[in-house]
């Protein structure tokens, strides 16, 4: 039978390395745990209301109208809010058009349907061709 030479030096050596990789992957664990938590959190300003620090909101111009008609409405016994109006209740969603220009609109869709037909100004934030919109931004537009 062979037996093994082994330093003392050797043995706390592995016992210090096996200690320092486990505490590294209890340090990421925990921060990885630390960041879930923090991260489903929105900061909120003096009001109350939820904003991103990092994405900068900008503002747009359009008439808000639904996604299955767009800016041409096709039912002619119906004016362009109640012809939105129902295309949503219909299921197709909210979007603004100014020109070329469609964004489909994420928000209270109640503030939709008081502006649906209408030209107005409204302050979001652009995610792909969504807009966030701020529930405190939208303005008609007076009369042009």
């Amino acid at each position: 039978m062979k037996q093994y030479d082994r330093s003392w030096l050797a043995l706390l050596a592995f016992f210090a390395a096996t200690t320092l990789a486990s505490s590294l992957l209890f340090a990421a664990v925990l921060a990885g745990v630390t960041v879930a938590i923090a991260g489903g959190e929105v900061p909120q300003n003096a009001e109350g209301r939820q904003f991103d620090p990092i994405v900068p909101s900008q503002t747009f111009s359009g008439i808000i109208t639904d996604a299955r008609c767009g800016a041409r409405h096709t039912d002619s016994q119906k004016n362009a809010s109640d012809c939105a109006r129902q295309c949503v209740q219909n299921g197709a969603s909210y979007t603004i058009v100014d020109g070329d220009s469609r964004y489909v609109l994420a928000g209270d869709p109640r503030q939709f349907s008081q502006s649906a037909g209408q030209r107005v100004t409204l302050t979001g934030i652009l995610v792909g061709n969504t807009i966030k919109v701020n529930a405190e931004s939208l303005e008609r537009d007076r009369a042009r």
